[in-house]
């Protein structure tokens, strides 16, 4: 297992990829083609389903959530870069992730191709079920400033 660490420009936040993927075997995916906050921030994310992932970040995030209020944006609270996105799951009860690109020098220097992804017409359901299978695991000691799932 690799341990792939990103930050943000300033180093307030890290992100911690675990993942049995090598630099030049991510995915990375996005949907700025249709979506403007994706346009805006470099919205280019990969993750490991396979893996685990968690943060250093305590109160350094500030948290921007969208339309259904599922998925919590995280940017640096010093520097305003996007870092990741979390997924808590209100029915398995599970925290998901996925981490932008930018952040880990050893997956950008790969110059992968980025798959387009379209969501607008993707049903909460759908959304659900897409996250659960292609976002990373929080790991269990993970912290992050998010609401508990208890």
């Amino acid at each position: 297992m690799t341990e792939y660490r990103g930050n943000c420009p300033c180093g307030q936040v890290e992100v911690i990829l675990c993942s049995e993927l090598a630099p030049g075997d991510f995915r990375p995916r996005s949907d700025a083609t249709t979506c403007r906050f994706c346009r805006a921030h470099d919205g280019v994310w990969i993750s490991d389903p396979n893996g685990s992932i968690a943060f250093r970040a305590d109160d350094r995030t500030s948290v921007t959530t969208f339309a259904s209020g599922r998925v919590q944006f995280h940017f640096c609270a010093e520097c305003g870069a996007l870092a990741y996105a979390l997924f808590d799951d209100p029915i398995q009860r599970v925290r998901v992730a996925v981490a932008r690109i930018a952040l880990f020098d050893a997956i950008v220097r790969q110059e992968l191709p980025v798959a387009e992804s379209r969501f607008e017409c993707e049903t909460l359901e759908a959304a659900r079920r897409r996250r659960l299978l292609t976002w990373t695991p929080i790991r269990a000691s993970a912290r992050a400033k998010t609401p508990s799932l208890e």
